[in-house]
């Protein structure tokens, strides 16, 4: 049996073992950039007997919900995570007291009653998740970024039979210029396209479209839920375009895995959730940080890379060029500021044509958080062009590779020299297009 619980979240269920995968259920999540369509109680998921995290995403590992299980039952529940380089999420979670299994990439895990699970990565933190039960096969792909059958052919060889694909539905991140309304429709379709790939590389019987029931919740961001694709767009697409039943499911819903379902039901209930959601008040910028702070804030993030990497690597990427000074013109003070690796901050006369517009809350998030320029690019609570949001990931991706448990060190050369990983990174700061 199957349950939906919301957005990337459903358990599994056989022979009384049941699992839960990447549960966010309440509350903001990326530096209040979204929220989830619908919230609800949901009875019983303390009780489950495991918990997979695709990513360490808070719409998917969610700190909340796991401090809101009772201490009482959270030995007798297992947490499953990708064996990453730092062990820093199955750290936090035994610190909390729970069981905890690391995966490693391809390896098959018998979790007890005919459930048989095989976890990958795909490339940098994200991972997928095959699960066998006595009844059926489902590949859970999540938010994996799977554009290419090059990409979906690093997954084929440990799939055998996929009976029920879960596949992401709607964009995620920022797309461009607040203007350039097009990159996000053309995003949009992209996002179905990939549905098809996947369908025709795993030949599902049944498609069920799922982690992206949410919407851009602050008044910076509004403007990126004009193009998400509905539910409703990605049943009609699977129908049309999918050699395979589409699958629309409401939070708590039921289903066996085995039959088609009417999904009239399911899109009127979603329609109406996503009109009332979209129409609700958003959320507000936090207060200003000063200049002075911005400054402490910047220091701190160049002390936390000096004592990670080999700061020659990180300057000597600038002074080639692949990284470059950035500006900044901050939306609520005013000022302009640009920053580098070298340089650290610095206070600018008057902001230049190609400064990034940005709050300088976020900017403060990116300074005090190794992942802080992954929830910036994905609240899209900036302005700018794609040019400059490649220039900034580039130029802050030192400090995700250290999220990642990555470091530029000679001596950790090897733990970089992953083909996809290398591609993947070099496609996202606009370096290659392959």
């Amino acid at each position: 049996m199957i349950r939906f619980i919301n957005h990337a979240s459903f358990v599994v269920e056989s022979n009384g073992v049941s699992l839960l995968c990447d549960p966010w259920i309440s509350g903001s999540v990326f530096h209040n950039g979204w929220s989830l369509i619908a919230e609800q109680e949901h009875e019983g998921l303390d009780e489950v007997d495991y918990i997979w995290f695709s990513h360490e995403h808070p719409d998917h590992f969610s700190i909340a919900f796991l401090r809101s299980i009772p201490e009482h039952r959270r030995p007798h529940i297992t947490i499953l995570y990708q064996k990453m380089p730092d062990g820093r999420v199955v750290s936090f979670c035994r610190q909390l007291g729970f069981a905890v299994r690391e995966l490693n990439h391809a390896k098959a895990e018998d979790l007890g009653g005919g459930i048989r699970i095989v976890c990958g990565k795909i490339p940098f933190y994200d991972s997928w998740l095959y699960v066998e039960t006595p009844d059926y096969r489902i590949l859970n792909t999540n938010d994996c970024i799977l554009e290419s059958p090059a990409r979906l052919k690093l997954i084929q060889p440990h799939v055998d039979r996929c009976d029920i694909l879960f596949t992401q539905f709607s964009y995620a991140n920022w797309q461009d210029s607040r203007d350039n309304r097009k990159a996000r429709q053309d995003l949009a379709r992209e996002k179905l396209h990939r549905i098809a790939l996947q369908s025709e590389m795993f030949r599902p019987r049944f498609i069920v479209p799922f982690a992206s029931f949410c919407y851009f919740s602050h008044v910076e961001n509004e403007f990126m839920n004009a193009d998400i694709n509905m539910p409703v767009d990605a049943v009609n697409y699977i129908a049309e375009h999918c050699d395979a039943d589409p699958v629309l499911l409401i939070p708590d819903e039921r289903w066996d895995g085995l039959t088609p379902k009417d999904n009239g039901p399911a899109q009127q209930w979603w329609a109406i959730r996503y009109s009332q959601a979209l129409s609700r008040e958003k959320t507000m910028p936090g207060k200003s940080i000063s200049f002075m702070d911005l400054c402490l804030k910047a220091d701190g993030a160049m002390r936390r890379v000096r004592q990670r990497n080999n700061y020659a690597i990180v300057t000597a990427l600038q002074r080639l060029g692949i990284t470059r000074r950035l500006e900044f013109h901050l939306t609520d003070t005013g000022q302009a500021v640009s920053f580098d690796w070298i340089g650290g901050l610095q206070l600018l006369g008057a902001p230049s044509l190609h400064a990034i517009e940005i709050h300088s809350e976020s900017l403060a998030f990116i300074f005090d958080n190794d992942f802080g320029i992954d929830t910036v690019n994905v609240n899209a609570r900036f302005e700018g062009s794609m040019r400059d949001k490649k220039r900034m990931i580039a130029l802050f991706s030192v400090l995700e590779l250290n999220n990642t448990g990555r470091c530029l060190k000679f001596s950790d050369g090897l733990k970089l020299v992953n083909p996809t990983l290398v591609q993947q990174g070099l496609r996202t700061v606009g370096l290659s297009r392959a």
